[in-house]
Parts: structure tokens; C-alpha cells; sequence
């Protein structure tokens, strides 16, 4: 699973400690083939990193992307109250880990560092899409 989350940005510069931190609040959880993970409009409360399976990034019922083992979505969710801007759903069995807005903010409330190095992503993620 470490592995796994280094590979997304806001955690990649974490440090061993604080990324057993962020796994700490982390859920396995599994879809169906065609199942809606989210749809376009909905709140966002979760973040998901596939573990196994592959999903659809779905807008305006057009196949935006197909997102396979170890690719991330939602991310934004953890740092934003956002709605969400596409539909994502299963195209095979799916397991996903994924971690709860609530807990990241408490993880960001309690931890300094994380909270530091989410800022700088969060920042030049909005740079990249202006």
C-alpha cells in the first residue's frame, strides 16, 4: 500500500512516519463491473487509488479516461468542497483504497508536515489548471 501512495502527489514527500499515518486511515473497498463509484455533481467525500480493476471517467455520457492499478481520482475532494466534475464508474471488478475527507483533516489538524506539503500540491495543481 506504501508503495502505492507515494506515487500520488500529495503524499509522495511524506515522510515514512507520516505516510504510516495516512495508511492508518485507509479502506479497502470494492466494485462492480458498471457500478457509479460518483457522479458528476455529487459531493465529494473520499479519495480513491485503484488497487485492482479498471474505471471510467465519464462526462456528458462520453468516455473521458479509463484509469487502471495504481491510478488515483477524487483527490481533489480532500482539499476542496467542490462538487464533482465527472461520473466515475467501474469497468471490471474494482478494489480501491480510499481515504475519507474527515480523516485527512483530522490527519491535517494533527500533523504539521502532511498539512505543509498538501498546501504546496493543492497550489501547484491550481497553478497547472490556470
Amino acid at each position: 500500500m506504501k508503495e502505492i501512495l507515494q506515487k500520488i502527489p500529495f503524499f509522495a514527500q511524506l515522510s515514512e512516519s507520516d505516510l504510516e499515518a495516512v495508511i492508518a486511515k485507509v479502506q479497502l473497498e470494492y466494485f462492480g463491473p458498471e457500478q457509479v463509484i460518483f457522479e458528476e455533481g455529487d459531493l465529494g467525500e473520499k479519495m480513491f487509488v485503484i488497487k485492482r480493476g479498471t474505471v471510467q471517467v465519464i462526462r456528458n455520457n462520453v468516455i473521458l479516461a479509463a484509469l487502471k492499478d495504481g491510478a488515483f481520482f477524487g483527490e481533489m475532494a480532500l482539499v476542496s468542497d467542490e462538487p464533482r466534475n465527472a461520473t466515475v464508474q467501474a469497468a471490471t471488478e474494482v478494489e480501491a483504497l480510499t481515504l475519507a475527507k474527515n480523516d485527512f483533516r483530522r490527519l491535517l489538524a494533527t500533523n504539521p508536515n502532511i498539512a505543509s506539503l498538501v498546501s504546496y500540491e493543492v497550489v501547484k495543481r491550481a497553478n497547472a489548471i490556470s
